[in-house]
């Protein structure tokens, strides 16, 4: 026999993290009644790090208290997002933080240079980030201080403050539409998601067909895509008829709920669709507005409904559809902000309308061009047609290569300017139209740095779920210092990324630079 172990002495003490009352009652007063469980999570986040400048471990462990959740699940939550100012002394004042956008059109107006000046400049005063695209390439280089978008940006505008202010339409009441047949119309018009996927919006629809109730249909505004810029702009000039067209989306699929998920990086937009979101009514039907955190990977379909529900942006295994695999398990569809506007546009013109017009889109044109910006076109329209549109080439650059669909669309050269911006045209030569983002290349470009600019940022936006992605895109990024020497490795790689990645970041992540090998002599690059 042994001897008996010694009974401990003293007080016992509670394990983890302790919550102070004075942090409970903060973010009680802050957030005021609030619904417990984890769906709104983010949105207390954003509040809390909205008016502190930044999450405290005493703000996490006091949101856990008052949510009835895990401190490790508000905490993995919070650290997932880009924007979430977590740590630090929420007894000393945050510190402002600039970001500078690192996207491909940002890169080519100087934003490298910017950063290192902005750097010099303020870092004693304010913290300065490189950051990933900020939906802005038709005015690059973009920053934001804070909440406040700085266009066309020069050291002299930071230090000014200069945003240029937004002049946004003003939304009236929106009466909820009689849209009969619609799906009819659509499936006639052959109407396609403007996300990226380019699904059949009324094949889409038929999902719902025998889904139960209560159902759910997400708005996806949370365009990530570098060169992406399309859903910002029809947002700020029309956005009464994206609403209207998510009413009659929400009417026709006989949906409860309605979550419209806007990108963290368009606060002007957050603040309009916020007078207005209250304002909505249909019967049956509510309302919410949520925002994401600065998580590109939220643009995925599933990802973005973890995000809905208070979790850290990763996409699910099962797929979205049968729809029962939805937000909280209900029936979920989800619409790209775009297709919302032409779901509007055929339900008050006709499929024969839209038809007669090419089937019209808005493209995103940016890089080496005269005028960036947005330009509705026909889907049959050509890269060169879309550089004619945006006034040519810049002063002094020759057009070499270009971007058909942001970063994951492939890179090409100017060889294949006259083929059509369209769903299926890129996909034979391994790249894709997507969104319709349009990046131009010119002389001045090294499409290398280029490709090693997109690597990496597929390799900091991969939310490392899936070991093909996460290791992938590391190694892929080491590879292509010398591509030429790796070709092998490279498609070796990129097989796996592709068939065992769980979602189409770490799919077509390799896009660029095979692009480059593919079609780009080496004495050329």
């Amino acid at each position: 026999m042994g001897q008996k172990r010694k009974k401990r002495s003293g007080k016992a003490y509670p394990k983890g993290r302790q919550t102070a009352d004075a942090d409970i009652d903060a973010v009680r007063d802050l957030l005021g009644e609030v619904e417990r469980g984890r769906d709104l999570l983010i949105e207390h986040l954003h509040t809390l790090n909205d008016d502190f400048g930044r999450i405290s471990a005493g703000h996490i462990a006091a949101l856990a208290h008052v949510l009835g959740l895990a401190q490790i699940d508000v905490y993995e939550t919070a650290t997932f997002y880009a924007h979430f100012n977590v740590g630090g002394d929420q007894g000393h004042p945050a510190p402002v933080t600039l970001r500078i956008c690192d996207g491909p059109a940002c890169r080519m107006a100087g934003a490298k240079a910017l950063l290192k000046e902005a750097l010099a400049a303020f870092s004693d005063r304010i913290e300065v980030l490189a950051a990933p695209c900020q939906g802005a390439c038709d005015t690059p280089p973009s920053a934001m201080l804070g909440k406040v978008r700085i266009a066309s940006a020069t050291l002299e505008k930071l230090k000014a403050h200069d945003a240029v202010p937004s002049s946004l339409p003003v939304i009236g009441n929106i009466d909820v539409p009689s849209a009969p047949g619609i799906r009819e119309a659509l499936d006639k018009a052959g109407l396609r998601g403007m996300g990226g996927a380019g699904f059949p919006v009324a094949r889409k629809w038929a999902f719902f067909d025998d889904a139960p109730k209560p159902r759910v249909l997400v708005v996806n505004a949370d365009e990530g895509e570098p060169g992406t810029f399309k859903d910002r702009y029809v947002l700020e000039t029309e956005p009464q008829k994206v609403l209207r067209g998510m009413l009659i989306a929400a009417q026709a699929l006989d949906v409860q709920d309605v979550f419209f998920y806007l990108r963290d990086e368009y606060p002007h937009l957050h603040a309009i669709l916020g007078e207005t979101f209250p304002k909505l009514h249909m019967d049956g039907v509510t309302f919410h507005l949520r925002r994401g955190a600065g998580a590109y990977i939220c643009g995925e379909e599933t990802a973005l409904l973890n995000s809905l529900e208070g979790r850290r942006g990763q996409p699910r295994n099962r797929p979205p559809y049968p729809a029962r695999h939805g937000y909280k398990g209900r029936p979920t569809i989800t619409q790209n902000v775009e297709t919302l506007y032409w779901i509007a546009d055929i339900a008050k013109r006709g499929a024969g309308a839209y038809l007669s017009e090419g089937r019209p889109r808005f493209y995103s044109v940016s890089g080496r061009v005269q005028n960036p910006g947005i330009y509705r076109a026909p889907s049959t329209t050509t890269v060169k047609g879309l550089i004619d549109m945006a006034g040519g080439m810049a002063d002094g650059h020759r057009f070499t290569a270009f971007l058909p669909g942001g970063a994951s669309g492939g890179i090409f050269p100017a060889r294949f300017q006259d083929r059509a911006m369209d769903f299926g045209v890129f996909e034979e030569f391994g790249g894709f139209v997507g969104s319709g983002a349009l990046t131009v290349l010119s002389d001045r470009d090294d499409v290398w740095d280029v490709a090693r600019t997109l690597t990496e940022f597929f390799m900091e936006e991969s939310c490392g779920k899936c070991t093909p992605c996460r290791v992938g895109t590391q190694k892929l990024l080491g590879l292509i210092e010398t591509p030429h020497a790796n070709t092998d490795l490279i498609h070796d790689l990129s097989d796996a990324m592709r068939e065992a990645s769980i979602c189409g970041l770490g799919q077509a992540a390799p896009n660029p630079v095979l692009s480059l090998l593919d079609h780009f002599e080496e004495e050329d690059t």
